[in-house]
């Protein structure tokens, strides 16, 4: 019974997400991977930048968190997600946490690999970063509804499956700007 719900969502998802045919501005249709950073970047408002980066097949996430920052948040989360995937059975294959500072604002960027990432640890990375820099993190509040929040999940989970196998064949960068997502490859 609960095989024949899950195929069933399955089967609705990919009519919706076959259905949606997003469009570049120069009239080229978006990739599903680039399908996957909007996603990500309407699900997680507190993402600034989603930049997908071909050469390392890897998710670059940037925060933009107000004053400066120290290493210590990127000292505690490559521990937390190693401990993550130790309990999911996989090693990381990137994974980099950086830091960087531009006047009154830092930049924190988390890169990880495709093909072992999972919409488990978006949603841990994301959450981390929340509960450490909560009253310090920028980013636009935007309210979408719970069932929209779980489809954009469900979502994230199907087309990092889709991109871990296929990839993306170009580098793609996805940007919040006054409450829209604007997608650029280059």
């Amino acid at each position: 019974m609960c095989r024949i719900i899950k195929d069933e969502l399955w089967q609705k998802e990919r009519q919706i997400v076959g259905s949606l045919h997003l469009q570049y501005n120069d009239g080229g249709y978006v990739p599903e991977g680039a399908g996957l950073l909007i996603s990500i970047l309407l699900r997680y408002p507190e993402v600034g930048t989603i930049y997908y980066w071909q050469e390392k097949h890897a998710l670059q996430f940037a925060f933009l968190i107000k004053d400066q920052v120290d290493n210590q948040f990127a000292f505690n989360l490559e521990p937390a997600l190693e401990v993550f995937h130790d309990l999911e059975g996989t090693e990381m294959e990137v994974c980099a946490i950086e830091t960087r500072q531009e006047e009154q604002v830092a930049i924190l960027t988390i890169t990880r690999d495709v093909n072992t990432m999972t919409r488990s640890e978006v949603g841990l990375i994301v959450e981390m970063v929340k509960s450490k820099f909560a009253n310090r993190l920028v980013y636009d509040e935007t309210y979408l509804p719970e069932d929209e929040l779980m489809f954009q999940e469900e979502l994230i989970g199907h087309m990092l499956a889709t991109v871990s196998t296929g990839g993306i064949d170009k580098n793609v960068v996805a940007v919040r700007e006054e409450g829209r997502v604007i997608v650029f490859n280059n």
